[in-house]
C-alpha cells in the first residue's frame, strides 16, 4: 500500500501544483490563454482560464487530498478522531474521482465542455486518470479498515 500511496500524493501534488501555477497566471505547459484554457477546461467559447481564486481553491483541495494517502498509511500514528476524519476525507476523495471519471464519458458532461482539445484529451487521458485516482483512494479506504 505504500507504493499506492505514494503514487497518489505524487500525481496530486503534480496536479495542485499546475493549478498553483494557473492562479499565479503562469500559462504552462501552453503559453497562450486561450489554448491553454480550452485544452484544460473545455467549457463551450471559453477564452480565458479560471480566476485565480478558483485555482487556488482546486490547489488546495488536491494538496489537502495529496496529504491523505500518508496520513491512511501511517493511521497508527494518529489520534483517532484524526484518522476516522483522513478515512473520511479519504472516501470522500474516492466517490469525487470515481464521479468525476465517469461522467467525462457521458453525453451531458460533453454538452458542457464540448471544446477541443479538451473533449478528446478528456476522454482519453483526464477521466481515466480521474478513475484510477478513485480506485486508488477506494484501495487505500479499504485496506484502512
Amino acid at each position: 500500500m505504500s507504493i499506492l500511496a505514494v503514487a497518489l500524493s505524487v500525481i496530486l501534488l503534480g496536479i495542485a501544483l499546475l493549478h498553483a501555477l494557473w492562479g499565479l497566471r503562469v500559462w504552462w505547459p501552453i503559453a497562450d490563454e486561450v489554448r491553454l484554457a480550452r485544452t484544460v477546461v473545455g467549457e463551450r467559447d471559453i477564452s480565458h482560464m479560471p480566476a485565480p481564486a478558483a485555482c487556488f481553491a482546486v490547489a488546495g483541495a488536491v494538496l489537502a487530498g495529496a496529504a491523505l494517502p500518508w496520513l491512511l498509511t501511517h493511521r497508527a500514528l494518529l489520534p483517532d478522531r484524526i484518522a476516522t476524519l483522513a478515512l473520511f476525507a479519504a472516501a470522500t476523495f474516492a466517490l469525487v474521482f470515481l464521479l468525476r471519471g465517469l461522467a467525462g464519458f457521458t453525453q451531458r458532461f460533453a454538452s458542457v465542455f464540448p471544446e477541443e482539445p479538451f473533449r478528446g484529451l478528456d476522454r482519453k487521458y483526464f477521466s481515466p486518470l480521474c478513475l484510477l485516482l478513485g480506485g486508488g483512494f477506494s484501495l487505500l479506504v479499504i485496506w484502512s479498515f
